[in-house]
């Protein structure tokens, strides 16, 4: 196959670190992180009343890639407000981390908030105890029956009003449900929604589908969210598997090798290890890429990909995950319907609400995806009919 890639050919000269720094920078622009993205952009810009945002989906999916290019955008837009106050952060980000008993803990989580916030003396603070009474927006008072921890959790908000990141992102967040027996499950959520009202800055809480249990938590906290669902690509669908099509063909071009390797005419191999998921596939080329550099040879093959292949059982344990997920977003989908009833709204019977929400999917995805398939092969998509970019 002759040398058709994208990458700068100047990369092939760079050593092995640099090329794998390369590929690991690059990111491939599909509809499903574009319209993540442009979503969150809107909500981040403009919140009002919705201070906490649940950005959730399956593992892989891309939810890290989708904040990192959050991140790059408010820092972009913030220079020159970043040059004349020295102390502003436009965005910051956190991870919930689960400790070794396998559970999660809260004032280890505030100390980290704290360290990211570059709060100094964060194991001198003075108790000054609960603070549950505060004036939100409109001046009234609220009283706030849970908090957070009364002495770093006080530093917290002060160091949020200090330095008023556009957002406050907490990635991995569904750790946050490993909580000690005895607690319950709404007070760390209702702290957050508390946190975010007294400071007014914006929440954003990334995790797996475990965060839909917080749906129903409370009227409060679902008055004041907002749900942006990152979904993987599904090989039922049409429009899905040939932009999965596309992602494989983009990041093949973009592997820096001297041939490039021809990954697309295996696509439903890398479908089905990878779930449809890109930022597990993203991974799995990087380390079929790596090893292949190493040994050196001049492309990836598919000896490459197999070796670093998620095992059948991986795959079936988080695809079990992702089916419970997608199941439960589809019961939140449906009750659209039940509402209308309960309202006294006449009820659209002419299209089955699932059946609506595929076709929807697939009528945006087309939209973004120009070109209009004619009947083929699988597996034989030309390369000119998959337009692939960057961030």
């Amino acid at each position: 196959m002759s040398v058709t890639t994208k990458q700068p050919k100047e990369i092939l000269t760079q050593p092995d670190s640099v090329k794998l720094a390369y590929f690991d920078k690059y990111t491939i622009a599909h509809p499903r992180l574009d319209e993540a993205f442009n979503y969150l952009k809107l909500l981040v810009s403009n919140p009002g009343e919705s201070r906490v945002i649940f950005i959730y989906g399956p593992t892989g999916v891309g939810k890290t890639t989708l904040r990192l290019l959050i991140e790059k955008w408010l820092i972009e837009t913030a220079l020159q407000e970043l040059e004349a106050k020295p102390g502003y952060l436009p965005v910051v980000s956190v991870e919930a981390v689960v400790q070794k008993s396998g559970l999660f803990n809260s004032k280890d989580y505030i100390k980290r908030c704290l360290v990211e916030l570059n709060e100094p003396l964060i194991d001198h603070k003075i108790d000054y105890g609960a603070r549950g009474i505060y004036r939100n927006n409109n001046g009234q008072i609220v009283i706030e029956s849970k908090v957070l921890e009364t002495d770093l959790g006080w530093a917290l908000e002060q160091a949020l009003k200090h330095r008023k990141p556009k957002i406050f992102f907490i990635d991995e967040a569904h750790h946050m449900l490993m909580l000690a027996s005895g607690r319950k499950l709404t007070d760390l959520p209702e702290a957050i929604k508390s946190l975010a009202n007294r400071t007014g800055v914006v929440h954003g809480l990334v995790g797996t589908y475990e965060l839909l249990s917080l749906h129903d938590v409370g009227d409060q906290l679902s008055r004041r969210s907002v749900y942006v669902h990152f979904p993987r690509y599904r090989a039922d669908i049409t429009q899905d598997r040939e932009i999965f099509q596309s992602v494989v063909w983009g990041f093949q071009l973009h592997m820096p090798l001297h041939e490039e390797p021809d990954l697309l005419s295996h696509w439903d191999y890398c479908y089905e290890r990878s779930l449809g998921c890109v930022g597990i596939l993203k991974n799995w080329f990087r380390n079929a890429l790596a090893d292949a550099i190493t040994e050196g040879a001049n492309t990836v093959e598919i000896k490459h990909l197999e070796q670093r292949a998620l095992s059948v059982a991986q795959c079936r344990n988080i695809f079990n995950k992702i089916k419970e997920g997608e199941k439960n977003q589809a019961q939140i989908d449906a009750s659209a319907e039940q509402l209308r009833m309960e309202l006294g709204l006449p009820i659209n019977t002419s299209l089955d609400i699932n059946d609506s929400h595929t076709q929807t999917n697939e009528k945006t995805q087309l939209n973004i995806h120009t070109a209009k398939s004619s009947r083929k092969n699988v597996g034989q998509p030309k390369p000119k009919r998959r337009p692939v970019g960057t961030k």
